[in-house]
């Protein structure tokens, strides 16, 4: 008798789990904490070339490439670094069409850490960067 009295007290507990769960994804989304439509994008910046683990030599022309989620993002800055440091301005300004062809200098140090930056003109708060890439004079 107790191991039924149990058994029914566990049953009738999964049931109200079960019911209280399906009726707050059914009906919860009145509820402030549970559902939200406000949400900000994870990036308003995707840097998608040149990608990690690219080589190029001096005075070769590398694409750079990225994708903005955010329509107000009108033009950008690009900018190299190596490591954490800023190298040289590649470009300022520069209307957001998702591209830019940079003519690598033939005089520029040899590295396998270099990155580029593009950050939105109008927000410096909104950027991101490429991954590691090289360049180096194999003369």
């Amino acid at each position: 008798m107790k191991c039924k009295l149990y058994t029914v007290v566990i049953s009738a507990a999964i049931l109200i789990a079960l019911h209280t769960g399906c009726r707050q994804l059914l009906e919860g989304s009145n509820d402030p904490g549970f559902i939200t439509t406000d949400f900000e994008p994870v990036e308003e910046i995707v840097v998608s070339l040149p990608v990690n683990g690219d080589i190029y030599e001096p005075g070769e022309s590398m694409q750079i490439m990225w994708f903005s989620s955010l329509s107000s993002i009108s033009n950008i800055d690009i900018y190299l670094y190596r490591k954490s440091v800023l190298k040289r301005t590649i470009t300022l300004n520069l209307v957001n069409q998702g591209s830019y062809t940079w003519h690598i200098p033939t005089v520029i140090d040899n590295s396998i850490n270099y990155t580029v930056k593009v950050v939105n003109s109008n927000n410096s708060e909104e950027f991101n960067s490429s991954g590691r890439f090289a360049i180096l004079n194999n003369n």
